[in-house]
């Protein structure tokens, strides 16, 4: 679950569902969602609508304003929309230091206290965006049997509803819906990270990076 998020010099509380669940704040951009106790989606959710933005989720009360080419940071508790979705940035392994399975995306957040900062497009057009920002877990990657699978990595996707304001002229063309993002059978999503620390072969799951997200 994201505790905190920072735009346009401003914080704001995120949206903790281990609470009472009626109690939804009115000025969070978090997303409601009913995912108590911030368990993870499996393969087999990946074409279901909570893999979206988590279990039970739905719109933010209010929108965070943020200029594009400014930047967002979000806190992360660390333990059936269609919309089209395109990737700003992904990021996985990075080097064989630290530990056996190596050092990943996932350590720098850790490193950080929890946060991962994401740039708004600069060039991105003014209006209304939904922030996807998800984890992707891969310590029982190698358990999967298959597409949809019950078993294997684990997704923990969040969303901050965000009005960018600015100068930009790129519209989001195309995109893809979150819920063909991925099958859950992906080299990416099925490897056993626990064979060695060098995974420099690593092939980033979902789509590519949108070509305007800089």
């Amino acid at each position: 679950m994201i505790y905190d998020i920072w735009a346009n010099g401003h914080r704001y509380n995120g949206w903790n569902a281990n609470g009472d669940l009626k109690a939804y704040p009115s000025d969070t951009p978090a997303w409601y969602t009913t995912n108590a106790g911030g368990g993870p989606l499996h393969p087999s959710d990946a074409n279901q609508p909570q893999i979206v933005c988590a279990k039970g989720g739905s719109n933010a009360n209010i929108s965070a304003p943020v200029a594009a080419g400014a930047d967002v940071r979000l806190r992360w508790w660390m333990v059936d929309q269609a919309w089209p979705f395109v990737k700003l940035e992904d990021r996985g392994w990075i080097n064989s230091s630290t530990y056996q399975e190596g050092y990943w995306a996932t350590d720098d957040l850790i490193a950080n206290n929890g946060t991962w900062t994401v740039r708004i497009p600069p060039k991105l057009s003014p209006g209304e965006y939904v922030l996807r920002h998800e984890i992707i877990a891969l310590h029982v990657a190698f358990t999967s049997t298959g597409p949809y699978s019950l078993d294997g990595a684990e997704f923990y996707p969040q969303c901050v509803s965000l009005k960018v304001e600015g100068s930009g002229t790129k519209a989001i063309i195309g995109g893809v819906d979150a819920k063909t993002l991925y099958k859950g059978d992906e080299p990416g999503l099925t490897l056993n990270i626990h064979t060695a620390p060098d995974h420099s072969g690593y092939v980033m799951p979902g789509p590519p990076v949108w070509t305007d997200a800089n």
